[in-house]
């Protein structure tokens, strides 16, 4: 069920497919199916965005959602982007970046992915336990300042770490927020970051 925008516009689409949506994925790191969905509805309207994936490890999600035009970039601790280089060696379109992945410093690597302009939607993967509300309010807030007009999918939250998250509306930056239930006990939430003012064009 997806919650209404305070702004008019549309939420990354999740379509209904046939298939079951996986409720925990195969390999730590990847996406369940719901959440690639909100990704590829974004990239159904910016088809050359960065998809940030935080904590990927070697998930092999690229795979799934490439469209021969985005950029991919996975946000790992130094020793896990180092293992993840080794066995996936970057590529002109798909690069590891050596970044925590916490506070506000992992968003400079994706102006090295190329062309942020064109559109940025961050991934983060379920994470055992979840994710603290604090943590994921930071999270939002980082992206609402760093990527204007970009998209943040939260993967397997906790229902009511998700149900928190419908607060960010009031967030400034925030056009919209998304809650799918994924399971019994996890939702995955999907949120559409305003787009900057237009730039006045002199005279």
């Amino acid at each position: 069920m997806t919650t209404p925008s305070r702004h008019s516009g549309h939420l990354p689409h999740v379509p209904r497919g046939a298939r079951r949506p996986r409720p925990v994925p195969e390999h730590p790191g990847e996406l369940s199916d719901t959440a690639e969905a909100a990704v590829r509805g974004y990239l159904a309207r910016r088809p050359e965005a960065v998809v940030v994936v935080l904590g990927e490890g070697l998930g092999t999600g690229f795979r799934r959602l490439d469209n021969g035009r985005l950029s991919w970039l996975s946000v790992l601790p130094p020793a896990d982007a180092a293992a993840r280089r080794m066995l996936l060696p970057d590529t002109p379109r798909r690069h590891t970046a050596a970044r925590p992945g916490t506070g506000a410093d992992w968003p400079d690597a994706v102006g090295a992915a190329g062309a942020a302009e064109r559109g940025v939607v961050v991934a983060v993967p379920g994470a055992p336990g979840g994710l603290p509300v604090r943590a994921v309010r930071e999270l939002v807030a980082v992206c609402a300042a760093r990527f204007p007009g970009g998209a943040l999918v939260l993967d397997a939250l906790p229902r009511w770490t998700a149900a928190a998250l419908r607060a960010a509306r009031l967030h400034p930056g925030v056009a919209a927020v998304g809650v799918r239930p994924l399971g019994a006990r996890t939702a995955v939430c999907a949120l559409r970051f305003a787009a900057p003012p237009p730039v006045p064009r002199c005279r």
